[in-house]
């Protein structure tokens, strides 16, 4: 992420951020113009939910964008989950074009 200098409209690279709560952060960016020199202090905030998350926390609570079906959801949350997800890392398969075993990646 890069944000903009204030003053000379060139972004600037962000060269610390810290976690202020789970939706907050603060972050400490220099202007990339060495002409212009400025450095600033910048804060971030998570405001809004667009998509709802797979794997949800129960301590962050963000409202939901309007464009989100809310029925939907509702139906979702009273459904019991048949199976626990697990979040797992697998390895990429490339699937050959014309054979049929999938080769490691």
């Amino acid at each position: 992420m890069r944000l903009r200098c204030p003053h000379c409209n060139t972004p600037g690279t962000i060269r610390t951020s810290e976690m202020v709560s789970s939706t907050v952060s603060r972050h400490y960016i220099i202007c990339n113009n060495f002409e212009c020199g400025h450095a600033w202090r910048a804060t971030t905030e998570a405001d809004m939910t667009l998509s709802p998350s797979a794997t949800p926390a129960s301590t962050v609570v963000l409202p939901l964008s309007s464009h989100v079906r809310r029925d939907v959801i509702a139906a979702q949350l009273r459904s019991p989950a048949s199976v626990e997800h697990l979040t797992r890392q697998t390895p990429p398969v490339t699937m050959d074009l014309f054979g049929l075993e999938p080769r490691p990646g």
